[in-house]
């Protein structure tokens, strides 16, 4: 597999509060691949980082063996989409009206189409609810329609910010069963979560933050099975 993120240690800050400390890592094309810990670690700002919402102080990150674009929606056109953490979808816009904003930097109205139908078959309640207000649908739709906007912009790399927060476990295992056939279907995937014995499930590799640092990463299902860093590091 070919290298699609890089990712040489970064640093971040918020106002004079080191968020990160020269953070490493890697994503190959075709992976899934998670970074776990605890609230407070740098996992949700070093996605702000590779979207670019949030600058970074040193280091470097580059896609597809080039410089990642300065601003966000440079990202968004290059291949990165972030869905981010409590869904962020426009409750007062119907669901057709989301997923049109996620492809708004397209302009191949033949794909697009094609696209609209693909997330519509890999989510069947979202084409039944296609004129209904987003604000109006459950959690776990809400969910289906962030992930749903999200491919709408054909990514290579998609990340996930949280997406379990507040749902249901049997909507939780839905959710993680559709992120594994977005990725059969070649879409590489960076997954922040809580639940890590869930992103584990599904993950071929993970990275461990603790106070903004990487202390730990490989193969996941060697850390599941070890008990004992799942407790020290995820308190599971």
């Amino acid at each position: 597999m070919s290298e699609l993120l890089n990712v040489s240690g970064i640093s971040a800050y918020y106002g004079g509060i080191q968020a990160l400390r020269d953070v490493s890592l890697r994503i190959d094309e075709g992976e899934i691949v998670s970074v776990l810990g605890a609230n407070g670690a740098g996992k949700s700002t070093l996605l702000k980082c590779l979207s670019r919402e949030m600058k970074v102080r040193r280091g470097e990150i580059r896609f597809d063996g080039k410089p990642l674009p300065a601003k966000s929606y440079s990202v968004v056109e290059g291949g990165t989409v972030i869905v981010p953490e409590g869904r962020q979808i426009f409750t007062k816009l119907t669901v057709w009206e989301n997923l049109q904003i996620g492809c708004c930097l397209r302009r191949d109205r033949d794909g697009i189409a094609r696209d609209l139908e693909r997330v519509y078959a890999m989510f069947p309640r979202l084409k039944e609810r296609e004129k209904q207000y987003g604000g109006l649908l459950s959690g776990g739709e809400q969910q289906m329609l962030a992930i749903a906007r999200g491919l709408m912009a054909r990514p290579r790399l998609m990340m996930l910010d949280e997406p379990s927060l507040g749902l249901a476990p049997i909507i939780v295992s839905q959710i993680m069963g559709i992120l594994t056939e977005i990725n059969k279907t070649g879409t590489t995937i960076l997954l922040v979560e809580q639940n890590a014995r869930k992103a584990l499930s599904i993950s071929h590799r993970v990275y461990l933050m603790n106070v903004g640092r990487i202390v730990r990463e490989g193969d996941a299902r060697e850390l599941m099975s070890d008990g004992a860093l799942m407790e020290a590091y995820l308190g599971t």
